[in-house]
């Protein structure tokens, strides 16, 4: 038996800190992203953290938004520095898919 499939004393399972639910993303969090950026305020308005934030911004276009946001604002574009290997962990994929890549 797994330790991910042990239980409890009240019958629920451990929580190992490797199987996560993954929060969906908003309706309007491009809306609001293209408003506020990657900020302290995007995160507390959706109440969540800065890696649920990231993932977000990578499943609403990524790269493409940043830009939307930089046409926006004026600034310039921050290059994207985020590895691979990082980058799937956010994202919630198995680190162990990224060596056949």
């Amino acid at each position: 038996m797994m330790a991910t499939e042990s239980r409890r004393s009240d019958g629920k399972r451990h929580d190992t800190g490797l199987e996560r639910p993954q929060r969906p993303c908003p309706r309007d969090f491009r809306e609001r992203f293209l408003e506020m950026g990657h900020s302290k305020e995007l995160t507390e308005h959706y109440r969540t953290n800065w890696r649920v934030i990231a993932r977000w911004i990578e499943e609403s276009g990524g790269d493409e938004l940043r830009a939307a946001r930089s046409r926006i604002t004026g600034c310039p574009v921050r290059p994207h520095r985020r590895s691979d290997r990082a980058k799937r962990y956010v994202m919630g994929l198995r680190l162990t898919a990224a060596k056949g890549d």
